[in-house]
């Protein structure tokens, strides 16, 4: 009979990869090298006849081969309720967690560390580490010697952190989530979980996304296993009522009712609350239509609120030129997720995002909006998102956008520079638009702010009525009556502009290599935190006069909305608006990566590009969108000595 860690040994072996080192054994196991020695000679006697054979071979490791019957054998090996995953160590501090928010009081180390066959000093380590998520859930941990370690807390915060701790464990095992789900809930049948979601759906006419529906199986599972031992929800009378006038209400208690019937237990009405909170939080998957000019029409949202949500999307518009406001659709989609998600966050319900990674890499500019617009709902509400929920409003504001542009003419954008007051400036630019519709007019500046409010991307095309250069940027110089002659150089300029278009286009990332400069250019740092790299390369755009002397803040200010990492070793970090006082990119390369949030980084590029440059902002994201994908360009900025190297790229 195989022992447990001799289970583990085959697991490994099983649902790993192909091969396994006696080092790499040991390692996951926390156990020498001379003990997996011994266990495999063990392991080896006990599959004699199963069909399977443990093989090993020096310079190649130890390897599982098997034939049909041996599969089956593998397939149906007795765990005795233990679970292989706990000894991967992404998942094991959550198994952990488990056992401590199942246990009913005092729960000894050794008794845990046994369970999971690892080291006392592993199980310390790993309950240092999950202090902060059970805080982020309201509660705490106390310790006593001789007795232990227990959680305390109410019922439905253990609840809400027993849901997000399976929503963790699930997310590392892939996909099949109903399968993935049987083992947390072996004395529950959740083919009747299923059915009964399914139901609720069919009846009230709802879709649920497919995180959502199956963050509501394990709500419902929790329900069914903690009324079982007699856990009940207790929740204040007042928020129960408040529960009860919402729409939602009879799904909630259409649900509780199929759960009392098919598993023979009783729910209380807190028990019922508790599901109505959670399903408050889910996300909806149908796309519910708004009639033209109805406007925003939210059930029994205020109208303060209504009113709050606009101003905040118009802000947001108006910072980044984008028209979010008049766009119905996405004001109904965004106010309906952000009730959702304002519902969850109140109640220490977090959700993890599974397309963070992809809409940090793809959609790095709407994620910039995003951020925007979870600042402005800090300021607002004092409600603090993280990264997942400003992903989802980028995703929002993605979908938006996308359609905007493609309904967009695309129009040559011009900054006027007269330096005559006033009044010639208006009637230059009215002369201006009438004989060249077509045209749009970003920008009219006095010859002072030039410098500040121009650049490589901001403009098509700068037309003066004072001579001028400036690198790097077309300029026309006219007279300010632009007379007949003025007219033919600027539509001739305009059609070549046309024209040079396309191969502009296929330029590789024309803004960005554009604001590059020597002085503020870093290369090979052996910076070791991202805050080093902030201070050292914020230091030298303040030195060069980029930026002023609150820029660095800004950006840590910045960081703390959502790490500015975008995948692929870059890095982004920024400020908010108000410290640009020269267009510009910082570039430092490193001579190795360090850890920007949740990835590696080993270029970062420091934007000094004030938010109201709206052309050259919305190049320079797209284009960093596409290089993080280009393997060249990564591999020229690491090996780079020099700022001439990249750019010959």
């Amino acid at each position: 009979m195989l022992l447990p860690r001799e289970k583990k040994i085959l697991e490994l072996l099983y649902g790993g990869k192909a091969e396994l080192t006696t080092a790499e054994l040991a390692n996951a196991l926390h156990i020498s090298q001379r003990t997996i020695k011994a266990d495999i000679k063990r392991v080896r006697e006990e599959l004699e006849s199963t069909g399977c054979q443990l093989n090993t071979k020096t310079g190649r490791g130890i390897w599982l081969s098997y034939d049909e019957r041996g599969k089956k054998y593998l397939d149906n090996l007795p765990l005795n309720g233990e679970i292989a995953s706990s000894i991967i160590p992404e998942t094991r501090k959550y198994y952990i967690a488990m056992q401590l928010l199942d246990a009913d009081g005092f729960t000894s180390m050794e008794s845990v560390a046994q369970s999971m066959f690892v080291s006392k000093g592993t199980v310390v380590n790993d309950i240092n580490e999950l202090a902060l998520f059970f805080e982020d859930h309201g509660l705490a941990l106390e310790k006593k010697v001789k007795y232990g370690i227990r959680v305390i807390g109410t019922e439905q915060q253990i609840r809400i952190a027993k849901a997000s701790v399976i929503r963790k464990i699930v997310a590392y095992q892939g996909n099949q989530i109903s399968c993935r789900l049987q083992p947390f809930f072996e004395e529950i049948n959740l083919d009747l979980i299923n059915e009964i979601l399914q139901k609720a759906e069919e009846k009230f006419g709802f879709v649920l996304a497919d995180t959502s529906y199956s963050d509501m199986m394990i709500h419902l599972s929790i329900i069914v296993r903690r009324s079982r031992k007699n856990k009940i929800c207790d929740m204040a009378g007042e928020e129960i009522e408040e529960f009860k006038e919402k729409k939602e209400w009879p799904i909630c208690e259409f649900m509780a009712e199929l759960l009392e019937q098919g598993f023979d237990i009783r729910l209380s009405e807190g028990d019922k609350a508790y599901l109505m909170l959670n399903f408050l939080g889910a996300k909806i998957q149908n796309k519910i239509p708004v009639a033209d000019g109805e406007g925003i029409q939210i059930g029994e949202s205020s109208p303060q609120m209504v009113e709050s949500w606009e101003k905040i999307l118009k802000k947001a518009g108006e910072a980044f030129n984008e028209n979010l406001i008049e766009d119905e659709s996405l004001k109904y989609a965004l106010f309906m997720h952000l009730k959702a998600m304002f519902n969850r966050l109140s109640h220490n319900i977090h959700l993890e995002n599974p397309m963070k990674r992809m809409v940090k890499e793809e959609l790095v500019y709407e994620f910039e909006v995003g951020a925007y617009v979870a600042r402005l709902i800090w300021e607002e509400y004092n409600i603090e998102l993280g990264e997942d929920e400003i992903c989802d409003i980028a995703l929002y504001l993605g979908a938006g956008l996308e359609q905007e542009r493609a309904q967009k003419k695309i129009q040559p954008i011009v900054t006027i520079v007269c330096g005559s007051g006033m009044g010639t400036s208006q009637f230059f630019e009215a002369r201006l638009r009438r004989m060249f519709p077509d045209i749009r007019v970003g920008k009219v500046l006095p010859l002072s702010r030039v410098e500040a409010e121009t650049g490589p991307g901001m403009q098509d095309l700068v037309i003066s009525t004072i001579p001028l250069e400036l690198p790097g940027i077309d300029v026309i110089t006219v007279t300010p009556m632009l007379n007949e002659n003025d007219v033919k150089v600027i539509e001739k300029k305009l059609k070549s502009e046309v024209k040079q278009a396309a191969s502009f286009k296929r330029s590789k990332y024309p803004n960005l290599f554009a604001l590059l400069n020597d002085k503020i250019s870093i290369f090979k740092c052996d910076c070791k935190s991202k805050e080093e790299v902030i201070r050292m390369l914020g230091s030298r755009l303040i030195h060069e006069k980029y930026v002023d002397e609150g820029f660095i803040d800004s950006v840590f200010k910045r960081e703390h909305l959502a790490p500015t990492s975008i995948g692929d070793t870059f890095a982004i970090p920024h400020a908010f608006e108000g410290h640009v006082l020269k267009t510009g990119i910082g570039l430092m390369t490193l001579k190795k990566p360090i850890m920007w949030g949740n990835e590696k980084v080993q270029i970062v590029l420091m934007l000094s590009i004030d938010v109201r440059a709206w052309e050259t902002f919305k190049s320079v994201f797209g284009e960093l969108a596409d290089i993080t994908k280009d393997s060249a360009a990564i591999e020229r900025f690491l090996n780079a000595e020099k700022l001439s190297e990249i750019k010959s790229l």
